[in-house]
């Protein structure tokens, strides 16, 4: 789901309790990530499900339009992160399960038509189904066996590599300690048998195949295309329901239906023209015009919505948090962090700026993601996070000012807010602005810029500051835990606390209640180390026209489901 967010307030589609763990685009929650909850998907509870009305009848033109909101940056499926590129390849890819509308994942949901566990629970062996490729060759276990070796290769450098560390010796051949694939427990056995051999019991193992970085990659246009592999519509190979007809860089893209997907029948669905827009008042006016069937709502247009038919809400279990440069030379200290977190009144700008059902975030991992004792996680932490507090926030400020030796002038000059450039960034980017001129007495200026730059910057550890969001790949804790551990895909603060990834560590290897007090201490240190400073949780608010049914939203894992969705006589 997963670079940070991206704040992509964009989308038409708000959907979803997902986000992988996926970069966010846009701040106001809106978009898809990831799956994985129990073996068969069990929790990952969509906020709609199907529901055909034996009276309805389909319309003649089944074409849905959407505001994607961005360009997507990747659509390459074993190295994107980022929600936008995550929507749209969720659509045009299938893996091995398919996340269904009642967040199932069961047989025969995606390209498995079968599967056998091994009584220890370690040895999977799926079996797939006839199907093919849009340009109508067939989809291999080979392929996936292609695709999943290309995800931990480490000159790949997938970001997303880790999720794959549940697999025997995925890690070690990511790493560099093993160069011998036949050690690593990923294994085509013929062309329509795929034995997977894990490290642990996982018990969202079979979820976490339906995640984007598992879906197959087709060997021969990988090798053909190069590095131009999923840069254009022609570069591109599909499996899943739909293929993109039409992409203009940062203007349109238009998806079809894929003719050669295994269940075509069930797609409805003709074409989904998304548009590209990031001004809210224009997203609105052709919402109101009729040329847009699908918004997330802006805050400050809740208003003029929340009593109409066409209003609707969504659980999103995703965490927008203030993300600092710990390899910065003024930013690696902590009082200086400190001080912008105390100086931050994140109630006041839920209730002010979002005012629209957010809540301010107790820590990283979001609420509705299992805890134990029959709480979610969020319950069994509580809320760990620096309150407002402008008076010590000044004080941090002029200790940490002293232990650099520098001028609140020279911390000004060298600061930025990294943001997106949309309507919505910008009225957050400038809230944030403006309280910590009013607590600190420093003004930061803005670096407004295209999702696809700000990952670029975190890559190049080029910003100080930025606003970051974090969706759930899958229904547990650790979708948002791991993201922090030295040298990991997705820490873009780039801390490292060696206590921080041995809790980790004995969460992924313990079970039960030792593995969820082993993240709440985890929890605990980012609270005191502070690489971030959670700032809220997002409602997530859309409108939907009332002919348009069946866009499926997922907590976790990827948002947006479009497989199912439809139009009906209007």
């Amino acid at each position: 789901m997963r670079k940070l967010i991206a704040l992509t307030l964009v989308l038409v589609i708000i959907l979803s309790l997902g986000l992988v763990g996926c970069n966010k685009t846009e701040p106001v929650s809106q978009g898809p990530d990831q799956q994985g909850p129990d073996q068969q998907g069990k929790d990952n509870v969509p906020t709609d499900t199907p529901a055909d009305d034996p009276g309805e009848k389909l319309a003649a033109d089944q074409t849905l339009r959407v505001n994607w909101g961005s360009d997507p940056p990747d659509l390459d499926p074993q190295t994107t992160t980022d929600q936008v590129s995550m929507w749209i390849t969720n659509a045009i890819y299938d893996g091995l399960v398919r996340t269904q509308p009642d967040g199932s994942t069961p047989k025969g949901s995606g390209l498995a038509e079968d599967w056998t566990i091994s009584d220890d629970e370690l040895i999977y062996t799926f079996k797939l189904k006839d199907a093919k490729w849009s340009d109508g060759t067939p989809i291999t276990a080979y392929d996936f066996e292609y695709a999943w070796f290309r995800a931990i290769d480490p000159e790949v450098a997938a970001e997303y590599a880790y999720q794959f560390y549940h697999i025997k010796n995925a890690e070690e051949f990511n790493t560099k300690k093993i160069t011998d694939k036949n050690e690593v427990g990923i294994k085509a056995l013929d062309e329509k048998t795929l034995q997977v051999e894990l490290v642990r019991p996982t018990v969202f193992f079979l979820g976490l195949t339906s995640f984007v970085t598992y879906v197959p990659a087709q060997k021969a246009a990988v090798e053909k295309y190069g590095e131009e592999f999923a840069s254009a519509p022609d570069k591109m190979v599909y499996s899943g329901p739909f293929v993109i007809e039409l992409w203009e860089r940062e203007q349109k893209l238009v998806l079809a239906k894929n003719p050669n997907y295994w269940d075509a029948d069930t797609v409805k669905l003709e074409r989904i023209e998304g548009d590209m827009i990031k001004e809210n008042n224009t997203i609105v006016n052709l919402y109101d015009t009729g040329e847009l069937d699908v918004i997330v709502v802006p805050p400050e247009f809740l208003t003029t919505y929340h009593n109409t038919p066409e209003f609707g809400s969504a659980a999103d279990s995703t965490t927008w948090y203030f993300q600092f440069n710990m390899d910065d030379k003024y930013y690696s200290n902590i009082n200086i962090r400190k001080a912008f977190a105390y100086g931050a009144d994140r109630q006041a700008f839920v209730d002010k700026v979002l005012a629209n059902g957010s809540i301010v975030a107790g820590g990283l991992t979001p609420p509705l993601l299992a805890g134990k004792d029959g709480k979610d996680f969020a319950e069994n932490r509580g809320d760990l996070t620096a309150p407002f507090d402008p008076v010590k926030a000044k004080e941090y400020l002029e200790t940490g000012l002293k232990e650099l030796g520098i001028t609140k002038e020279e911390l000004q000059k060298h600061s930025s807010i990294v943001a997106g450039n949309t309507t919505t960034w910008s009225r957050i980017s400038q809230a944030f602005q403006q309280m910590w001129k009013d607590n600190l007495g420093i003004e930061l200026k803005i670096e407004e810029m295209e999702f696809a730059m700000r990952l670029e910057r975190y890559n190049k550890k080029d910003y100080t500051i930025s606003l970051a969001g974090w969706g759930g790949d899958y229904n547990d804790p650790m979708s948002f835990m791991d993201l922090f551990v030295t040298d990991g895909g997705n820490n873009d603060a780039y801390y490292s606390n060696p206590d921080y990834d041995a809790y980790i560590k004995k969460a992924i290897e313990g079970e039960g209640d030792e593995r969820i007090d082993a993240m709440l201490e985890a929890e605990k240190l980012l609270v005191k180390d502070l690489p971030i400073y959670p700032v809220y949780h997002p409602a997530r608010i859309y409108v939907q026209r009332e002919y348009v049914k069946d866009i499926i939203r997922f907590a976790v894992g990827c948002d947006t489901e479009y497989k199912w969705a439809y139009i009906v006589e209007h």
